[in-house]
């Protein structure tokens, strides 16, 4: 480090735990923003670059910079996002939380030549609002905030490992194969947005069928599940009636693995569920009340009533032990916890037809006997 960089470097500590204040007040009021609008980024990171890597840059730019605090850099914060529309969502909290040094920042998104090298990111120059009490030896730093998504980051890391800053420092032979990448992971980023608009539109056109009880032909799958699960009057009284037998409450689950349990019954449909949900909601209270009643639970998940109508339909059913083992192995138990679960299931069902097999016989004692 040459004396002229010493120089410029003097006062560095203090500067950086400046930054270091800043930057707690900066994550914070960002947390609390991306919350209150329930927006959930991938990841946000930060770093204050060390007394080392400010040397470096003061080095190579001696004409530019005089002293580190002109550094823009100094404080960085990385937010990365799962699809292109949540970064301009970001973007625009960012905007009302923090002043922005729009003569530095940049979107590079929009500014980068179509036929150029590099998949960019949105960077923002900010620094503490001035009119929000904060201490002006504080509100006078600037910090970066760079904004992207999950694949225009994946791209800049391996950008940043391969040692490539710009199109012109790639062999040229290869400046090709790195473009067709480029545009592979753009054309991923806007699929995949696509997917997201899609499914969106999906799921509420599922929650307006069931809530208009005309959902019946509509495809048994995680969407159609989830909202059926919510919103079914049939399901929420089976619901209530299990959770009442310990006083339980009900906290959503995801019911992901029984769409495979359903379809071994041969369930594919909404309106094949409801029907299964309907005409076994009283087997399912049985078997539930056998065994939660005595028990002390303050929560149930729910998907406690389709585990009940599930193992009712199992005990009721004249299903062999293969069958068994294969609707548990569904279930991803193991061989071992699969065969103990069908022994249990056929012994279960053993012990209610001999109850059945008693009852008549107990009907006939009682019409013996006198009357009191």
């Amino acid at each position: 480090m040459n004396e002229l960089t010493e120089f410029k470097l003097a006062g560095y500590n203090t500067l950086r735990k400046k930054y270091e204040r800043v930057s707690k007040i900066a994550l914070k009021l960002l947390d609390d923003t991306l919350r209150k609008n329930h927006t959930h980024p991938m990841q946000v990171t930060h770093r204050i670059k060390a007394t080392e890597s400010i040397a470096g840059k003061l080095e190579r730019r001696p004409d530019k910079y005089t002293s580190a605090d002109q550094l823009m850099d100094i404080l960085g914060i990385r937010i990365i996002c799962y699809f292109t529309d949540h970064v301009d969502q970001v973007a625009f909290m960012l905007e009302s939380i923090l002043d922005i040094d729009w003569k530095n920042s940049s979107d590079k998104r929009e500014i980068i030549d179509p036929t150029a090298f590099g998949y960019l990111s949105l960077h923002y120059i900010c620094s503490l609002p001035k009119d929000k009490g904060y201490p002006e030896d504080l509100t006078d730093l600037k910090f970066e905030i760079q904004i992207r998504t999950i694949l225009q980051h994946t791209w800049a890391e391996i950008e940043h490992d391969l040692g490539y800053k710009s199109e012109f420092s790639i062999p040229k032979d290869l400046r090709r194969e790195f473009s067709r990448v480029a545009g592979l992971l753009e054309i991923a980023d806007e699929s995949f947005l696509r997917i997201r608009n899609s499914i969106t539109a999906y799921e509420a056109n599922v929650r307006e069928k069931i809530a208009n009880d005309t959902a019946d032909d509509m495809p048994l799958d995680l969407v159609s599940l989830r909202a059926y699960l919510e919103l079914s009057p049939s399901m929420k009284s089976l619901l209530d009636d299990i959770a009442a037998i310990s006083d339980a409450i009900i906290n959503e689950a995801n019911p992901e693995s029984f769409l495979p349990l359903l379809s071994f019954f041969n369930l594919h449909t909404l309106g094949d569920l409801k029907e299964f949900v309907e005409e076994g909601h009283d087997d399912a209270l049985f078997f539930a009340k056998k065994a939660l009643e005595g028990m002390f639970l303050e929560e149930l998940s729910s998907i406690v009533g389709l585990y009940y109508l599930c193992r009712s339909h199992l005990v009721r059913g004249d299903y062999n032990f293969r069958q068994l083992m294969v609707y548990f192995t569904l279930g991803e138990a193991s061989e071992k916890r699969a065969k103990q679960h069908s022994e249990y299931i056929l012994k279960l069902r053993k012990e209610l037809e001999e109850q059945t097999d008693d009852q008549p016989e107990k009907q006939d004692q009682d019409k013996q006997e006198p009357n009191a």
